[in-house]
């Protein structure tokens, strides 16, 4: 093999020295093709380059129809013209030709455009130019959004996050407001009616649902829930019937319209109340008058000597008679003083499109009290719920519909020990401590009045996340982001845990940044997005 080879190379070099004189010649003729095949290479990149120019500015012309809230034909072709025009302003590679932006199915914006391109290889040859060609669609913000700002209004939100800056609640108030407008502008630039609506749940020790409710048929009325009669206790815990809406008008004054926690497994469902479960309903917040005999912080009436049945009352018969309350108050009843101690913070929202009066409330958000956020966040549930007790929200999983709950909080949920009194609990929507309406991660109640702070954390905690679990099943399809403003490592954890995904978590150690983190889940929410 090698000397064939050889011997051809030989035969090679021999016919190139009897013919040199024609070696001239062929490279001349083959100089053409080469240079061609050059400019060849040169037209395909500076097409490629064109078409990729023209559709990026394409797609950037599309994205701001998209934005507008038109559906005039006439505007929408105006808008996209100027703005390609506009994109494609220095380009000098190709001359752009028509346009089209129309509106199409499925609230889309179609857009395609046309461009003529002179390629140096047709120009040399006499050929004329060709055309490039783009199209897009953009997918106009055409979900329908319904989401629940629940927002920590407890008393450690009146705290700093730092030395010279404001109140963590100040920084709230802007936060929410501004999330409110970056809403309302998606919305206007939407072409279907009400597709972006709000709900405000402020959330302590308690949820406020309004005292407009006071005949709503998902309060109970009849004092028939199992929670209702818990607080009414003889000497030895045994239980008396009283009806809590009948209490208040005795001592003169009206339910502050804050409810209690139902009766788990309730507590972390979106069950509808109905009458023929009583389990089911909503127990007016009730917080009773405590013991005399102790330096008691709610202690607003003058206890009766006997308990409910005669006997000599002892602490839980005296905390639990049923009779004082036909007695004058010792003092005047208020948020921080008689059956509505704790109900301070704002009403709930419901669902709405009137972005100022939600801005309003948000405006008037106060800080008191204990952190509870899973009764926070299962009223943020209910006001996107189908179900009752507002039944403001679309079908679970409906097409084109998007149901989003943003959960703020600055701290660890709490049930404070309170060792002034014998109940060791403050009242809460949980009661106080003993009740057990609190269900620990093993399944039982917490019960336990010595029980430690972190203790009580834990069980709510398990509480939360059974909650976070429930609220994104697949048959439920809640969106959650969550926020998390100068929390511990435990609190964090849960938060994460809670978030639809990683990105729904933020983490915030400042004022400013808490401004920034509501806007950025904000623009998160109603992004456009090229969908060809």
């Amino acid at each position: 093999m090698i000397k064939a080879v050889v011997t051809a190379l030989r035969r090679v070099r021999r016919i190139g020295a009897e013919d040199r004189g024609n070696v001239a010649m062929m490279l001349a003729i083959s100089i053409v093709p080469l240079a061609m095949a050059s400019m060849g290479a040169v037209d395909l990149t500076r097409g490629i380059t064109a078409k990729v120019q023209l559709q990026d500015a394409l797609d950037a012309a599309a994205l701001a129809v998209g934005r507008t809230n038109s559906t005039d034909a006439a505007t929408l072709q105006a808008v996209g013209q100027r703005i390609l025009g506009q994109n494609l302003a220095g380009v000098s590679d190709f001359t752009l030709g028509s346009a089209s932006f129309v509106l199409g199915a499925n609230n889309t914006i179609v857009a395609s455009a046309q461009a003529s391109f002179t390629p140096a290889v047709s120009g040399f040859i006499g050929g004329g130019p060709m055309t490039l060609s783009a199209a897009t669609e953009v997918v106009r913000a055409n979900n329908m959004l319904e989401i629940a700002l629940v927002l920590d209004n407890t008393g450690s939100m009146g705290d700093s996050l730092g030395w010279g800056q404001s109140s963590k609640i100040s920084y709230l108030r802007t936060a929410a407001s501004n999330f409110v407008d970056i809403m309302a502008s998606a919305a206007a630039q939407n072409s279907t009616p009400n597709s972006v609506q709000i709900s405000l749940v402020p959330f302590s020790n308690t949820v406020k649902v309004g005292a407009a409710y006071a005949g709503a048929s998902w309060i109970d009325q009849a004092g028939a829930s199992p929670v209702n009669d818990q607080i009414f206790t003889t000497n030895t815990g045994a239980t008396a019937h009283a009806n809590r809406f009948t209490l208040f008008a005795q001592l003169g004054t009206s339910w502050g319209g804050c409810v209690e926690a139902r009766q788990a497994p309730y507590d972390i469902q979106d069950t509808a109340p109905s009458v023929s479960t009583p389990a089911t309903l909503f127990t007016p917040f009730f917080a009773p008058d405590e013991d005399d005999n102790w330096s008691q912080t709610n202690d607003y009436l003058p206890d009766p000597k006997k308990d409910s049945t005669g006997a000599n009352a002892n602490w839980l018969g005296r905390q639990g008679s049923i009779a004082k309350y036909t007695s004058t108050p010792k003092t005047s009843l208020n948020t921080n003083q008689g059956p509505n101690d704790g109900c301070s913070m704002q009403a709930v929202q419901r669902l709405t499109t009137d972005f100022t009066a939600l801005k309003t409330a948000i405006n008037a958000m106060g800080a008191s009290g204990d952190t509870n956020i899973p009764e926070g966040l299962v009223w943020g549930w209910h006001t996107l719920s189908p179900n009752g007790p507002f039944a403001d929200g679309v079908p679970y999983l409906t097409p084109k519909h998007k149901k989003i709950v943003v959960l703020m909080t600055d701290g660890e949920n709490t049930m404070t020990p309170n060792g002034s009194t014998n109940n060791n609990s403050y009242y809460s929507a949980e009661g106080y401590v003993w009740q057990g309406r609190v269900i620990q991660a093993d399944g039982t109640p917490l019960v336990d009045t010595m029980s430690s702070a972190a203790t009580r954390t834990a069980a709510m905690d398990d509480r939360m996340k059974k909650l976070c679990a429930n609220m994104k099943a697949p048959s439920m399809g809640v969106e959650i982001y969550t926020v998390g403003v100068g929390v511990t490592s435990n609190s964090r954890s849960l938060l994460q845990a809670c978030a639809s995904g990683a990105d729904h978590y933020f983490d915030v150690s400042t004022g400013a940044d808490l401004t920034t983190t509501f806007q950025n889940i904000a623009n998160q929410i109603a992004q456009l997005h090229l969908s060809k």
